[in-house]
């Protein structure tokens, strides 16, 4: 059986494994993501040796940040990481070990990963939507991925939703309910506050249960949208949020005032594979290539 090693690179840190063909992990870890590239270069380059040495690999997956054309490498624009804002990822990688390597955007691989060996396994076609500081997302239709003429399929956080057309990056997002969630609770703009705790205290604190409401129908316009859109058997929401279970009769609730929403309806469920999905994602690509 061959093995590849997945990366998931993110802001904050790099996420790797040991990832059979048929996509179960034999072991993970990760690093802090430094922003100086020779030092990021280095640091990736070590993971890649040190599994070389305990394992044979055919190759390498990475999901990453950005717009990313995964035919040619390059990346216009790379998210938090913008110090390689430019670069080709393909070239840069490339030069740092003589394994194949295929490189995606790290929502899609996120799709992918959990159309392979998580939520959305039993489905031909669903759109997976990502709820963090923005939102991002991936769209299959009939197992194929769907990237887009500029690669920018499954942007839904650019979605207006809002009263005066405020986008789902903006309202809809973790990091919008949580801003006007301390709003309402008379916090300080740094304080701590965690999706758990805002979907607890809202059941005895009627502002805050506003705030949730009007979240989740921001959430559900947004959802309605991409479900007229593009016709998708399930839609899978990633992210922290995603756990909170009343999330979920409240989204129907929401999807329920639109008219057309009892023809259109789809289920709405969470994510499985967690930070797992997009390492698992990207070597999905990498064992396809071969």
């Amino acid at each position: 059986m061959r093995h590849f090693i997945g990366f998931d690179v993110g802001g904050s840190h790099i996420k790797h494994g040991l990832i059979t063909e048929e996509g179960e992990e034999l072991s993970s870890d990760e690093f802090d993501t430094s922003y100086d590239k020779e030092a990021f270069k280095s640091a990736w380059k070590k993971v890649v040796e040190t599994y070389q040495k305990e394992q044979e690999i055919a190759g390498i997956g990475i999901s990453f940040p950005g717009y990313i054309n995964p035919y040619t490498g390059d990346v216009p624009k790379a998210g938090a990481l913008d110090f390689l804002d430019g670069v080709n990822l393909l070239e840069m990688f490339g030069e740092l070990t003589d394994l194949p390597i295929t490189i995606e955007n790290d929502a899609n691989c996120a799709a992918l990963g959990e159309m392979w060996r998580g939520a959305g396994k039993q489905y031909e076609s669903l759109i997976c939507m990502t709820i963090g500081t923005g939102i991002g997302g991936g769209i299959i239709l009939e197992r194929q991925l769907l990237r887009g003429s500029h690669f920018r399929a499954g942007e839904f956080g650019v979605m207006p939703v809002g009263d005066n057309g405020e986008n789902m990056h903006e309202i809809a997002s973790a990091r919008g309910l949580i801003e006007a969630s301390r709003q309402a609770l008379s916090l300080p703009a740094d304080a701590p506050l965690h999706g758990k705790e805002i979907f607890e205290r809202m059941e005895n604190d009627v502002h805050l249960r506003e705030v949730v409401d009007k979240w989740v129908s921001y959430l559900s316009r947004g959802i309605y949208s991409v479900v007229s859109m593009f016709d998708p058997q399930v839609v899978l929401i990633g992210g922290g949020v995603c756990q909170q279970q009343k999330l979920y009769p409240m989204l129907e609730r929401a999807l329920e005032k639109y008219t057309f929403w009892d023809a259109l309806r789809v289920p709405i469920q969470p994510c499985e594979l967690g930070n797992q999905a997009g390492r698992l994602g990207a070597v999905w690509q990498a064992v396809r290539k071969q």
